[in-house]
């Protein structure tokens, strides 16, 4: 739902309307920006002249393959269905701006977005990543190398599969993209249904998560 900025100034009411996520951060920010900031500085040394679309891409398959495998994801952005596939809009903003510590955006010469590490060393990006557990490194490998070679378009092809999240969402919503945007969640819990023990860890570490915020 779309959310008008208050004003008494006419023009000032009729200006694009401002999507809900850009109105409250999520736990990825809030409590994990350090880690987040230091995944996307590893991602993008790892793939040389990463764009920001494959960028996006590689997060939300790292969080959803951490949801597969605990029940729980990594970063703790939130997601929404956009037209190219689920979208962190607080990554998004890194064409903005946005983890400038971590990771800065360029255009190339077609005009595409290019996100690199901030950091010019890739010893610095990994020790970055001391952050996070020998077995959270696995899986984060795991994802980076195996889609290093992957193309932006290939990777839209996997989460606009028939059976996946984000068209679970466009279809059951009845999405309508407004500049290929969406303000429309993507619950990650949704992978969790059917599974109780993985409902119950989700709702775990959630409560941690903003026990850490509340602090």
């Amino acid at each position: 739902m779309a959310v008008w900025p208050k004003s008494r100034n006419f023009a000032a009411r009729t200006r694009t309307p401002v999507l809900s996520y850009e109105l409250n951060m999520s736990l990825g920010i809030v409590v994990n920006r350090k880690k987040n900031g230091a995944l996307l500085a590893y991602i993008a040394k790892n793939i040389p002249n990463v764009s920001l679309r494959k960028l996006l891409k590689i997060v939300y398959l790292i969080d959803e393959k951490f949801m597969e495998l605990r029940g729980f994801p990594l970063t703790w952005f939130d997601y929404y269905a956009w037209e190219k596939g689920p979208v962190a809009p607080e990554v998004y903003e890194v064409k903005n701006g946005a983890f400038s510590e971590y990771v800065t955006c360029h255009k190339n010469e077609e005009g595409t977005n290019i996100i690199d590490a901030a950091l010019p060393h890739r010893y610095h990006a990994l020790r970055q990543m001391d952050l996070f557990s020998q077995y959270e490194m696995g899986i984060i490998d795991q994802i980076v190398f195996r889609h290093e070679n992957t193309t932006a378009d290939e990777l839209s092809a996997l989460t606009h599969r028939e059976d996946t999240l984000w068209s679970r969402i466009v279809r059951e919503k009845e999405v309508n993209f407004v500049d290929g945007k969406s303000d429309v969640q993507i619950p990650l819990k949704m992978l969790n249904e059917g599974n109780a023990e993985k409902e119950e860890t989700y709702e775990e570490a959630l409560e941690y998560m903003q026990f850490c915020k509340a602090q």
